[in-house]
């Protein structure tokens, strides 16, 4: 896993979002929202039922997590 993702998964600990909320380089096991490295680019979105909704393909690492975050903290669900 990329550093920046590990350091985003810290920070979100730290915010306390709730960690059944996101997935961070794998799928939820219901649903929520996802950062995933595929390697030729970075994947946000959202996965509910086994199906990808709002899918965003990023080239640059930072960028993907700036709006992963403004995704996820905009989300009345994922905070304590």
């Amino acid at each position: 896993m990329r550093q920046e993702l590990i350091e985003l998964k810290q920070y979100l600990i730290k915010k306390g979002i709730h960690r059944e909320a996101y997935a961070i380089d794998t799928l939820p096991r219901i649903e929520g929202h996802c950062i995933y490295d595929a390697k030729s680019h970075i994947e946000v979105f959202y996965f509910e039922r086994g199906v990808k909704f709002q899918q965003k393909k990023f080239s640059d690492v930072e960028d993907a997590i700036s709006y992963f975050k403004a995704e996820l903290l905009s989300d009345p669900f994922a905070k304590s």
